[in-house]
């Protein structure tokens, strides 16, 4: 009862910060992400470390964080997209610091594979969430309303495919990845998702039930992907969570994993529903 109550505790934090940094402000909002990008690409390259492979952490986190603040820049005008350009000497540079690493001479190669990966893997996702709270089609104004419906899903989706998965579930979902998630919770998740979409669509004004119910089905079917490519690249490593960032939660990681997939698959959706 002592876990269930922490976990609960953490857990409705976890949603009241994110909720509230993202509706307060821009700014609020870049602060958190930066935050959660860095640290969940950090969490990345560390359970990276248990393999053998010595990923350029600060080269790779610096990266993620010019890559952040400079799309949150092009996204609400102040920058042009040329400014992008500046990842290309970045990410050069990770041949070139790999010279100097004495101690990593075995597998240099696999050393700036890793570290380009986790770049790509969790930067450009989150990332990506500045052109969601800046559509272009609003003048530049900041709009919330869309990222918070994608948390929205997968929240839902999450408790969903729990209540129904662990009441219902018989047919496993990918058992040799995931041996508890069955395709009855994927379908509870996506029920519930749908459900959100059309109580938000009373709500979100411009949004319309269709585009939020497609958005939301996306999410749902993406973000079961991102959960199991997490879970195969922990249990490749032996590990059950990603980190301890949050007492019962394990790390951000394991809280975003669903999300980092989800990400650029509405973001490409979007960009043909506008």
């Amino acid at each position: 009862m002592n876990d269930l109550k922490i976990r609960t505790l953490w857990g409705t934090l976890f949603v009241a910060v994110l909720i509230g940094a993202t509706w307060i402000s821009p700014y609020t909002f870049s602060l958190l992400f930066v935050f959660i990008s860095s640290f969940t690409l950090k969490e990345f390259y560390d359970l990276l470390t248990k393999s053998g492979a010595v990923p350029q952490q600060k080269l790779g986190i610096f990266a993620g964080i010019v890559l952040f603040l400079v799309s949150f820049f092009i996204a609400r005008g102040a920058l042009s997209e040329a400014w992008l350009l500046t990842l290309i000497p970045l990410m050069l540079s990770l041949f070139v610091a790999e010279l100097y690493r004495n101690k990593t001479l075995e597998m240099p190669f696999r050393n700036i594979a890793y570290t380009t990966i986790g770049v790509i893997y969790i930067s450009v996702p989150f990332a990506l969430l500045n052109f969601f709270v800046y559509p272009r089609e609003l003048g530049y104004t900041y709009e919330p309303k869309i990222l918070l419906s994608l948390l929205f899903f997968i929240w839902a989706s999450d408790s969903g495919a729990y209540l129904i998965g662990s009441k219902f579930g018989k047919h496993r979902l990918f058992e040799r990845i995931s041996p508890k998630k069955s395709w009855e919770g994927f379908f509870g998740g996506l029920a519930a998702a749908i459900i959100v979409a059309a109580i938000l669509a009373q709500f979100w004004e411009q949004y319309s039930f269709v585009p939020l119910a497609i958005i939301a089905a996306i999410t749902v079917i993406a973000g079961t992907f991102g959960d199991l490519i997490e879970s195969m690249f922990k249990r490749s490593l032996g590990v059950k969570d990603s980190g301890n960032f949050m007492p019962g939660h394990g790390g951000l990681l394991d809280r975003f994993d669903s999300i980092l997939v989800a990400i650029p698959m509405v973001y490409f959706i979007l960009v043909f529903l506008r």
